[in-house]
């Protein structure tokens, strides 16, 4: 069952005020129990008002209460079992530390995934289709992620670019244009060299498309497009841990879709890459 509900208060959690915090904390302990009750009900176990739950629904993504709601009921029953690495204790063996953190990249995969929506990878794609270049922005652990993006995207017929280097990542922002397209990715979505070539690249009307655990950071917020990559956002320990499969995983969906949509354009430089990577070995 889908737990997107669940996964979009987690990308949110961290920027909500005290009082959607709680809200949140109370939804997090029994989501389905939650699923079942009236705004006015579920105000009162809360111990907040309507137009407080009514906010959060908001806040966290969603029209209103009632499709708040609906989508809460979906949530599997052992949503919460699924937070591993807050339970990795000392006295584990290397195996069970092994599972738990296995089992955390397969929950930020799940999480990630319910959240994807087919308007939304359609229009990303379409973006991507018809840019002159495709440059992807990635700083620190996030820049793991920005060469895969480059180096899949290389094997397309869309010219793609990526730089480590900040300084250069701001000249190739500058040159940037409205015909072109980048792909920013960032865990904290805070990072303030990538808001700096961030602003650099609305300066020249440049479509972007972000990847971001936190649907309220400043990178989600102006971006033109937003994926979020999630994982275990109450656990500090794991940070970005986790969160850099399921960007690397949203980075494969996109090539995919574009990949194939590109069909025979694809195959032909791929052949093309192979070859040339074929004449290198003995």
């Amino acid at each position: 069952m889908t737990q997107s509900a669940i996964s979009s208060i987690r990308s949110y959690y961290p920027n909500l005020s005290k009082l959607h915090q709680k809200i949140a904390d109370y939804i997090f302990a029994q989501p389905q129990m939650v699923s079942e009750l009236t705004i006015n009900e579920l105000a009162e176990r809360v111990g907040v008002s309507t137009a407080s739950i009514s906010r959060f629904a908001k806040a966290v993504g969603y029209s209103n209460f009632r499709e708040f709601s609906l989508d809460l009921a979906n949530v599997s029953s052992d949503v919460n079992r699924s937070s591993m690495f807050k339970k990795v204790k000392p006295d584990d063996t290397p195996k069970e530390m092994a599972q738990k953190t296995f089992q955390a990249m397969i929950d930020a995969l799940i999480s990630t995934q319910s959240l994807l929506h087919n308007d939304e990878l359609e229009e990303i794609s379409n973006y991507i289709l018809k840019c002159n270049q495709l440059a992807f922005f990635g700083l620190g652990g996030s820049s793991v992620a920005a060469l895969d993006g480059y180096h899949k995207f290389l094997r397309t017929s869309i010219n793609s670019e990526y730089y480590p280097d900040f300084d250069v990542q701001l000249m190739q922002a500058a040159k940037m244009d409205e015909n072109d397209c980048a792909i920013m990715i960032s865990h904290s979505g805070e990072n303030q060299q990538t808001l700096t070539v961030l602003k650099q690249l609305h300066n020249n009307h440049v479509p972007v498309i972000a990847i971001t655990s936190y649907g309220r950071s400043s990178l989600a917020q102006r971006a033109d497009m937003v994926l979020l990559s999630l994982a275990d956002q109450m656990s500090t320990t794991s940070d970005s841990m986790y969160t850099l499969i399921a960007q690397l995983a949203i980075i494969d969906s996109l090539f995919t879709i574009v990949a194939v949509k590109l069909s025979n354009k694809t195959e032909a430089v791929m052949d093309r890459v192979k070859e040339a990577i074929d004449r290198t070995r003995t």
